[in-house]
């Protein structure tokens, strides 16, 4: 058996992660040559539990490998091993890259520029609308994007980005014949149909488990050329990808929100940590020297407002984020009538309502 045969082998016996394959790995000098090595050598082997010994005894077969990839044919499913060339270059220099990768799609992306975009399952009006905002003006520009595709921001980054143009790249928690959670399954289908890649370390057969997106996190970060957080609570696990992002040596953005907000406690916290504030793609584009020429921002394009919404626009431009009270007393204009009128520029995709009747410009 080859190396790839050999990691690909041991992802699939019960027990084993990328831990302990680095155990055997660093024990043996050729790993290649594992499926030859004695029963009693494989006893050998420390800090590996004698269960897991027991199952690589009775599945280190050349059956049970071609078992294996028979159900990858049958799932249309896809691997590369880190000692592949068509391994993500970037994810190879982490402290603890997976030594497997299961895919479906194009798998040049995964060593293409790309900034990783994460936040909340729970977002605001406003965070769907950065994550919208920011992923489709990257996009447009040629720039890939990366995320976890779980509810929230994560979906919001991928579809921004299908509908600017370019790829993306979504890493599970769990197998791909398994995504979690299944009602993204449309969008996984939606990225691999326009030349995007799924990934997972995990081999067929494997439910998301709560330890598992922690772990995914690390392959978000270490593909990435820089982590974007686009809402977080103080609490938010974007917060873990953040880290490892810091520990890559990755450049870490964050979009602020709202002072009041929960859910921009820790987006805000971390900017005053040093993560760049990001109010526009520019502020991303300038810290790898990008420049575009004749691509228009969402906010450039020309929308014809009538003489109200027009004069709201100008005072929320004017005064940043107003209460609707404050609206009313700077046009004069009754509550009800104001409330229509910004419910008009919330469709046009002009105004956005932060929380408890507070409107700021898209």
């Amino acid at each position: 058996m080859n190396m790839d045969d050999m990691y690909l082998l041991l992802s699939h016996i019960k027990g084993i992660g990328y831990k302990t394959i680095q155990k055997i790995d660093d024990y043996f000098t050729d790993i290649q040559n594992f499926d030859i090595v004695s029963d009693e050598e494989i006893y050998k082997i420390p800090n590996i539990s004698l269960k897991i010994k027991k199952n690589i005894v009775n599945y280190r077969s050349s059956t049970y490998l071609h078992e294996i990839k028979e159900n990858l044919k049958k799932h249309e499913m896809n691997y590369v091993t880190i000692n592949n060339s068509n391994y993500p270059k970037r994810l190879k220099h982490i402290y603890d890259p997976p030594h497997i990768l299961y895919f479906k799609g194009n798998k040049n992306l995964l060593n293409e520029f790309c900034i990783a975009m994460i936040g909340s399952r729970k977002p605001t009006n406003y965070g769907v609308f950065c994550a919208n905002k920011i992923s489709k003006e990257l996009s447009a520009l040629g720039i890939n994007i990366i995320s976890g595709m779980a509810v929230g921001i994560d979906y919001y980054s991928h579809l921004g980005c299908l509908n600017g143009g370019s790829k993306t790249i979504a890493v599970l928690g769990s197998s791909i014949d398994m995504p979690y959670p299944k009602q993204n399954i449309h969008l996984m289908n939606n990225i691999i149909e326009s030349e995007g890649i799924i990934l997972s370390e995990y081999p067929p057969g494997t439910e998301a488990r709560p330890g598992y997106f922690p772990m995914r996190n690390r392959i978000i970060s270490g593909i990435s050329d820089g982590v974007l957080i686009v809402e977080a609570s103080e609490k938010s696990g974007s917060l873990i990808t953040m880290n490892y992002a810091l520990d890559h040596g990755k450049n870490v953005f964050a979009i602020p929100g709202n002072i009041n907000s929960f859910m921009s406690k820790g987006s805000n916290k971390i900017i005053k940590e040093g993560a760049k504030l990001v109010s526009s793609v520019d502020d991303i584009l300038e810290e790898y020297d990008i420049v575009y020429n004749n691509v228009k921002k969402e906010s450039e394009y020309q929308i014809d407002l009538s003489k109200d919404e027009s004069k709201i626009v100008t005072i929320l431009k004017n005064n940043g984020s107003l209460h609707v009270d404050f609206i009313c007393e700077h046009t004069k204009l009754n509550i009800k009538d104001i409330l229509g009128i910004l419910n008009i520029l919330e469709i046009k995709g002009i105004v956005t309502e932060l929380g408890n009747k507070i409107y700021s410009i898209k």
